[in-house]
């Protein structure tokens, strides 16, 4: 009777859902372009559900402390998770091992956001002008030049750079995206992998320059910058995806409404606009083809990491 009982009680309780505010964090420090997007979102969301959905930054670790705080909570649908090729797929890939596994301590609910490129960026003391330039300045200074990078994803494009165009430059690690870019742009490091809906106006407004993006064509909205494989490095193409992830265990009819909510308001023409405005479009599929990214995904990023001589940490 307590079993028959039980599984009486879910569907009700799916059917009640949400009945107090949800939490998504973001497993980033705020003001970066996850962040900026997850705010969109949450609140789009907060309107479609009826609850507020309170977006909690837990930077550290590249991203893994977030990540697996969310994997650790209730699976009770009140908790969520903006996972990605960075911090899923990528740590998986550079990470000998991890306090949680990307499959099976995950419930893939939607997909959102995709950035199909970066932008690498300079500081504009470094004497370069392309990024034919830059590859021989550096080249002559094995060592002597630093990179930033707050994320995993970050650290394979530029690993993916450095071992593209035979060059030596030093990591420096930081807690968020923003305060890498700050750094940057003060001069105290010398080379960026960056998303370019943070960059770009640092780019045009010349406290950065930009050595290429990392998409196979040129941008619409930056059309006067060149692509990273014509302008040196043919075939070099770095791309990043966001998702919404729960913990292992939620119930399906929970899954199924969240992931209905989230791509009606990703079919929004204003949230589109936010969301493509820092430097992202919106990603539509549900939790069956996220599951099949996420592997595909971490298979790619093995590859890659591999491919670069990296050796998991």
């Amino acid at each position: 009777m307590l079993v028959m009982a039980a599984l009486t009680a879910m569907p009700a309780n799916a059917q009640s859902y949400p009945s107090r505010p949800l939490k998504l964090i973001v497993p980033l420090g705020a003001g970066g372009a996850s962040d900026l997007n997850a705010r969109v979102l949450a609140e789009k969301l907060s309107e479609r559900l009826g609850q507020s959905v309170v977006v909690e930054n837990r930077p550290g670790a590249e991203g893994i402390i977030g990540v697996d705080a969310a994997a650790k909570s209730a699976p009770d649908g009140y908790t969520l998770v903006l996972g990605s090729s960075t911090t899923l797929a990528a740590n998986y890939s550079l990470r000998a091992k991890l306090p949680f596994d990307p499959v099976a301590d995950f419930s893939p609910v939607s997909m959102a956001f995709k950035n199909a490129f970066n932008i690498l960026v300079i500081h504009p003391s470094v004497p370069a002008q392309t990024l034919t330039e830059f590859i021989a300045h550096a080249r002559a200074r094995p060592g002597q030049l630093f990179y930033g990078t707050a994320t995993s994803g970050s650290k394979i494009c530029a690993e993916m750079f450095k071992s593209r165009a035979g060059v030596n430059l030093a990591m420096v690690n930081y807690k968020s995206s923003p305060q890498a870019l700050s750094d940057l742009i003060a001069g105290q490091i010398q080379f960026v992998c960056e998303p370019v809906g943070t960059s770009l106006a640092h780019i045009r407004g010349g406290r950065l320059r930009s050595l290429g993006v990392t998409s196979p064509s040129r941008l619409n909205e930056a059309p006067e910058l060149a692509t990273v494989a014509e302008s040196g490095l043919a075939g070099f193409e770095y791309s990043a995806w966001v998702a919404v992830f729960a913990p292992a265990g939620v119930p399906r009819e929970i899954i199924a409404r969240l992931d209905r909510e989230i791509q009606t308001v990703l079919a929004q023409p204003e949230a589109a606009r936010r969301i493509q405005a820092n430097g992202f479009d919106p990603m539509i599929g549900g939790p069956e083809a996220l599951a099949t990214l996420l592997r595909e995904e971490m298979t790619r990023a093995v590859k890659v990491v591999k491919d670069a001589g990296i050796r998991p940490e």
